[in-house]
């Protein structure tokens, strides 16, 4: 029997299933169907065990995505499954590559399993605010037991195959580069012995020794996962497991996979799942445009940001140079990188000797010509134009003609940068976050005569050393700190017209925020964007959003590294409190400024702080600074703590409805009187059509 997508064949008394829908075997409908038939033609051959193996790159990597939203057709997943696992006859599965979500619950309802030893499986179904909706929480704990089931379902992340090997999950580890092959020769000495078919819902799933297990893993996945409804739903699921048969727990997961799927948070991070993969593709280039290679780079500055870019590119494998004005820093720079390592050793995320292998990459010189012939040179010295336009300079002398040039600026006129150079089409922005050997966030900043090969190298590259990067235009702050300006400006006006630090950043933590926007400013230093007025050349206390700010660096309370800023900090756990010198200075500087307090409510602060991202967000795409609405949420969900399950503040933004942002921003410029709640013109033109944002994605 042979369909598009799945063929069977019998070699002697093993009928193989084979399943070929490229590039990842997803679940689509023809595959389902496919299943099906061969399953009937297995039923009544001469075959004696049944292998289910898939040909490319991967075993079923879970859904056809291209599904999403649509209306399911029969047979379902769970149909697929239950005849997969009532099968008569033993079935085995082979997996390689990644055996994923619905892929991993095929895998599941088979009687045997065995994998390549670079397999990963998992149920990531979480990740979309889902759970597994065909089995996937009824079988695991049956052949793995409870907590590891439970850490692999509210996690997310998948596993090696050596450690599904450890825990149950598979039954034998295959040799040799031929799945198929080596999975026969399984199948052959399964026949052997005898083997028979063995369904897994039939097992017993023992409950935990401990009475309160359940109950202290659901409060601590709670805080993990704080606003999320589907992790505590498979603590749920996994615990009426060990009460229930299959079938009654598998008709409870069914309900409880629906309620997630027709769910906001769901929807949410759906779109986001798109926006990422969206994001990644550059508009307004040649078609035939090609990326150059990039095999060695250099940083200019060794500190904090410099160390932390140095250490992406190393651990990546791609040697790095950094560049110092002297020894001293240098040296320092080196050994700040080398404890960060040690610290990763500590913890377990790299052994020893990871760690040589990634300090071999690195090395160190205070000698400019040491770079000459680098493939790309990454800027990361101090946020100050002049200084940037003289590294440029020397760059532009030393290195050679078509080296990338990149500047990590959060700021800064990118043109203006590429301004001080004689080749401004081999400049780009690079705005790394810190700390950039962390923080996910990049963004590719296009100036106005960047080559589509560079922009589309420096995307790429981006990917090798782990980052989501997202293509910008040249503006004052980009996409991300641009928006943050008018965030961070309504945290300071609240404060002055009746809220305290604790109720702000309290307020915008309960809707989920990771950090409320003073807390923020604490840990990032206050000095930071003290320094920044000053360089643009506004005094000090000159303006009433920023008088409060001023003060306290001036106060010399610079946030968490002195100990004090908007709250006092615990110097043994940096535990933050109120502190009342705060409140009576707010109280002083209101008076000052004639601002009239009143008791504020939460609500009002959240609409205050997330419309003011949203007006924003609509004024950067209506310049195109962003390409789409979804890459103004990448930037805020990877770069400024925004919760994943609302999808980003454009998303948000459409979730109310834009009529209704249209209202409220009318609405907060009658309370206030301030000319910053003007809609933006494109929330008004989409408002007026009933349209949303999303409806101009490029």
């Amino acid at each position: 029997m042979s369909t598009a997508v799945v063929q069977y064949d019998l070699d002697g008394e093993i009928g193989i299933l084979c399943i070929d829908n490229p590039p990842v075997n997803a679940l689509s409908h023809a595959v389902r169907a496919g299943i099906m038939a061969a399953l009937d033609q297995a039923r009544v051959d001469a075959s004696r065990l049944l292998l289910v193996v898939c040909a490319g790159r991967t075993f079923i990597a879970g859904a056809d995505i291209a599904e999403f939203g649509k209306a399911p057709q029969e047979p379902g997943l769970p149909a697929v499954i239950a005849a997969v696992e009532n099968f008569p006859k033993p079935v085995l599965a082979a997996l390689h590559g990644n055996a994923l979500g619905g892929g991993l619950e095929v895998a599941l309802a088979a009687h045997y399993r065995c994998a390549a030893p670079d397999t990963r499986l998992g149920l990531p179904e979480v990740n979309l605010g889902l759970l597994p909706g065909a089995g996937g929480t009824q079988r695991l704990p049956r052949l793995v037991g409870v907590e590891p089931a439970l850490d692999m379902m509210t996690g997310g992340a998948p596993i090696a195959a050596s450690h599904a090997l450890e825990l149950g999950l598979l039954d034998h580890l295959l040799e040799g580069t031929d799945v198929r092959s080596a999975a026969l020769g399984y199948g052959r000495q399964l026949l052997a012995r005898g083997a028979v078919a063995r369904p897994t819902g039939a097992r017993i799933l023992a409950a935990p020794l401990t009475a309160d297990f359940f109950d202290n893993y659901r409060a601590a996945i709670a805080r993990k996962s704080r606003g999320l409804i589907a992790p505590g739903y498979i603590v749920e699921l996994v615990e009426f497991a060990c009460r229930h048969d299959i079938d009654r727990g598998q008709a409870l997961e069914r309900e409880r996979f629906i309620e997630c799927r027709n769910s906001p948070q769901s929807a949410a991070l759906r779109h986001v799942f798109f926006a990422e993969r969206a994001c990644a593709k550059l508009t307004g280039i040649p078609v035939n445009t090609r990326a150059v290679p990039v095999k060695t780079v250099a940083v200019i500055g060794a500190g904090t940001m410099g160390g932390g870019i140095a250490m992406c590119f190393a651990s990546a494998g791609i040697p790095v140079t950094l560049v110092e004005t002297s020894r001293e820093n240098l040296d320092r720079g080196l050994a700040v990188v080398r404890k960060n390592y040690d610290t990763s050793v500590r913890r377990g995320r790299y052994s020893q000797q990871q760690v040589d292998a990634i300090l071999a990459n690195i090395t160190g010189t205070t000698e400019y010509a040491d770079i000459a012939g680098v493939d790309l040179v990454i800027e990361a010295v101090f946020e100050n134009m002049a200084v940037k336009q003289e590294v440029f300079r020397t760059l532009d002398a030393t290195c050679k003609a078509d080296c990338i040039l990149a500047t990590n600026t959060s700021y800064l006129d990118v043109n203006a940068i590429a301004a001080a150079t004689g080749r401004p089409q081999q400049v780009v922005g690079a705005h790394f976050f810190s700390p950039a050997n962390v923080m996910k966030l990049l963004e590719v900043v296009r100036a106005e005569q960047t080559a589509p090969e560079v922009l589309l190298t420096f995307m790429q590259l981006a990917k090798t050393i782990g980052k989501i990067a997202v293509a910008v235009g040249v503006c004052h702050g980009f996409v991300g700190n641009r928006m943050l300006k008018g965030y961070a400006r309504q945290a300071q006006l609240l404060l002055l017209e009746g809220a305290s630090p604790e109720q702000v950043d309290g307020a915008m933590e309960a809707w989920g925020m990771a950090m409320g926007p003073l807390a923020v400013g604490d840990l990032a230093g206050l000095d930071i964007g003290y320094r920044s007025r000053r360089d643009q050349g506004l005094e000090s206390r000159s303006a009433k959003e920023s008088a409060l700010a001023d003060t306290l660096v001036e106060m010399e309370r610079l946030g968490q590294k002195s100990g004090a800023g908007y709250y006092r900090y615990d110097p043994a756990t940096r535990a933050r409190h109120p502190d009342p010198q705060v409140a009576a200075l707010i109280e002083d500087i209101a008076a000052r400024w004639q601002v009239s307090r009143r008791a504020i409510s939460d609500d009002e602060i959240v609409d205050r702080l997330t419309l003011a991202l949203i007006n924003e967000g609509a004024a950067i795409l209506a310049e195109g600074i962003a390409a789409r609405p979804g890459d103004v949420d990448i930037v805020y969900l990877n770069g400024y703590g925004f919760p994943k399950w609302r999808g980003g503040p454009m998303f948000h933004a459409d979730s109310l409805g834009l009529a209704t942002v249209v209202d409220k921003l009318g609405a907060l410029r009658e309370l206030t009187a301030d000319p910053c709640w003007e809609p933006a013109p494109l929330l008004v033109e989409l408002a007026g059509e009933g349209r949303t944002l999303a409806s101009i994605s490029r």
